[in-house]
């Protein structure tokens, strides 16, 4: 079942609790801790089988972006899903917004849950941060997986060309929209398929995900907007096996930019283009995309 059919089927509430039971199949447990004076809460199968952790996009909390997932990975997998900062109940003691903070939440939950060796893998700014972290603990993690991710080759130009595509005053607006309307627009963008629904429909899903945490979420686009530029020139030397998956549709991050980052990144990375995918292509071409994982980690 898709985001969108959820939200045909009436309320946050009805799609609520279908992720609700699509992690309880998998025995996902939330938790919730403090972690170096920040609160995080994370998602975990809790087994003692190797570790697959997952950082969610901008948008939706964790669970909501790998809820197709779950179940099939935690067969072989511990699966780890952490809300990152000002997402779900992760919330800083102190004021912090930048894609360093986030990489930082990483770093600390996997050294507080005592993971030695992890698979870490990201969705478009989880991709982002993955990667980032990565780059400073590459003798930690086994292999590295990065969807549609705005890595080297993506820069401001391209943001605004989006949102002029999009008839948005600004990019906070965009990926934090003040209003359902905003959020109709965010879901084409990240499915590139547009909505027959009417706004109305999205209501409860911006007051349950936006209203509460709007400035935050604002502040946290700015930040990454405005370090773009130096995130492209950051340099990357990885040995781990790597899988680049984009969708040929994605109208944030084009799949040409996917594949400049697989050239980039050398004979280590494999990169597969998914036919129709959006942005978000774990959601919205799921058997694609699971084939393609599935194979990535051998099962």
């Amino acid at each position: 079942m898709s985001l969108l059919s959820l939200f045909s089927c009436s309320t946050f509430k009805i799609a609520d609790n279908y992720v609700s039971k699509k992690m309880e199949s998998a025995s996902m447990q939330c938790q919730r801790k403090v972690i170096k004076g920040d609160t995080v809460e994370y998602w975990d199968s809790q087994s003692d089988k190797p570790v697959l952790m997952l950082i969610h996009g901008f948008g939706a909390t964790t669970r909501f972006q790998w809820f197709k997932q779950v179940e099939f990975l935690s067969e072989n997998y511990r699966v780890i899903l952490p809300n990152l900062l000002h997402f779900g109940n992760s919330f800083p003691s102190e004021e912090k917004f930048s894609l360093q903070h986030q990489v930082d939440l990483v770093s600390n939950l996997a050294d507080d849950l005592g993971l030695k060796k992890f698979i870490l893998g990201g969705v478009s700014y989880g991709g982002l941060v993955s990667i980032e972290y990565a780059n400073l603990n590459p003798e930690r993690l086994e292999k590295l997986i990065i969807l549609d991710a705005p890595i080297k080759f993506m820069f401001v130009s391209d943001i605004k060309n989006v949102c002029k595509t999009f008839k948005v005053s600004s990019v906070e607006e965009l990926f934090a929209p003040s209003n359902p309307k905003g959020l109709k627009k965010l879901w084409h963008l990240s499915s590139s398929k547009k909505s027959m629904l009417p706004a109305f429909m999205f209501k409860e899903f911006h007051e349950k995900m936006y209203v509460g945490d709007l400035s935050n979420k604002r502040t946290l686009m700015r930040s990454l907007v405005n370090d773009l530029n130096k995130y492209a020139r950051h340099e990357y030397s990885l040995e781990m096996p790597i899988l680049l998956v984009w969708g040929s549709n994605d109208m944030v991050i084009p799949a040409e930019r996917g594949k400049m980052l697989k050239e980039y990144l050398g004979t280590n990375s494999e990169f597969h283009v998914i036919h129709k995918g959006g942005h978000m292509v774990n959601l919205n071409k799921t058997p694609e995309f699971n084939k393609i994982l599935g194979n990535f980690l051998g099962i």
